[in-house]
């Protein structure tokens, strides 16, 4: 008699690993995800980035007025030439204010500073300044010319209206005095701008981001819509738009003879 025969049955495998379908599957949720999450990252980054820079001209204002009182209330200098002719730069608040910053040197740069013409070893691209026979860019910042003796556009037409003491200023929390200075162009390496020379709207906004970083917070540069930073003559820093520090050279933050009156 035959006896019929037991053949034991394995389980089928389980399958372990990824169809293609599923594959693709997961890389594009991961793409969707990345698509999502990078531009609030470099949103977020970015707004890191004009914080740092409010601290450091808000650490610069406490050094100019540090520096006022160990200097009879003469605020500290603007000298770095925007052409090829050296204005005294030891003179510049570069120099001056270092004493003052106790030890922070690096406030002088800003971390949304992307300008081509900081020199090789300071970590730049080391593309001189045009028009400044191989100078390199040595701050992010400069100071209002308004509040300089070097370069005060009244002072030009008399010496008596030079605005270079803090007593001096009437409306200090509405007196630009600290800002980002234009991250390419001749002013790349200037120290201060020319506001005189920003006439009215709506070119004034155009010819001001030539010496300015209007647009460094937000916007578009050259509009009067475009947010950067500054720092006031009483030590306060914070980001606004440039339409609502100046219209024309009646109506503006930056002469200290109006600030105070300047309504946008």
């Amino acid at each position: 008699m035959t006896m019929p025969s037991h053949r034991s049955r394995l389980p089928a495998p389980r399958r372990t690993g990824f169809t293609l379908v599923e594959l693709l599957v997961v890389i594009a949720v991961i793409a969707l995800l990345a698509g999502l999450l990078l531009p609030a990252l470099r949103s977020v980054r970015h707004g890191t980035r004009v914080s740092q820079c409010l601290l450091n001209l808000r650490s610069l204002e406490r050094a100019h007025l540090t520096y006022a009182e160990s200097h009879r209330g003469f605020l500290a200098d603007a000298r770095l030439s925007h052409g090829g002719v050296d204005q005294g730069q030891g003179e510049s608040f570069v120099e001056t204010l270092l004493p003052f910053l106790d030890g922070q040197a690096a406030v002088m740069r800003s971390p949304l500073d992307g300008s081509p013409h900081w020199p090789a070893e300071a970590g730049g691209r080391g593309v001189p300044v045009p028009g400044s026979n191989g100078a390199f860019r040595r701050t992010s910042y400069g100071i209002n010319n308004h509040l300089a003796r070097e370069f005060s556009a009244w002072g030009a037409i008399d010496p008596a209206r030079v605005t270079d003491r803090i007593s001096s200023v009437r409306n200090p929390a509405c007196t630009v005095h600290t800002l980002c200075m234009a991250q390419e162009g001749e002013f790349a390496g200037a120290d201060h701008p020319h506001v005189e020379e920003w006439g009215g709207s709506p070119q004034a906004a155009t010819i001001a981001a030539t010496q300015v970083g209007t647009g460094w917070a937000a916007g578009r540069p050259g509009t009067a819509d475009a947010q950067g930073n500054y720092a006031f003559a009483d030590g306060h820093a914070s980001s606004e738009i440039f339409a609502r520090l100046y219209r024309d050279e009646t109506a503006n933050a930056f002469d200290p003879a109006i600030a105070g009156t300047f309504r946008p």
